[in-house]
């Protein structure tokens, strides 16, 4: 692995920000494709349905999915669960 695009996060699951440029480009395709999502599903309209909607959220599931499957190895340690750091008792 020869660089990293995103920061491992301190508390949580997921991913931090991007501290390379690839990174930065996978998030705004990331972005970009559930904003073209929205206005395919049509959410943007004053007449959007519940299907509709419910499409929209399944996208947004569907997209982040893969975007956590594609670049876990980009990850800082890798995409899981984190505590903090561990702090030693003084």
């Amino acid at each position: 692995m020869d660089k990293y695009w995103f920061k491992a996060k301190e508390y949580g699951w997921g991913t931090g920000f991007p501290i390379a440029w690839q990174g930065w480009v996978a998030l705004f395709v990331l972005v970009a494709l559930i904003s073209t999502a929205g206005f395919a599903d049509g959410i943007f309209t004053k007449t959007a349905s519940l299907k509709s909607w419910f499409r929209y959220f399944i996208d947004i599931f569907v997209f982040t999915v893969l975007f956590y499957l594609l670049f876990d190895k980009r990850v800082e340690g890798g995409i899981k669960w984190r505590w903090g750091k561990d702090k030693p008792l003084k």
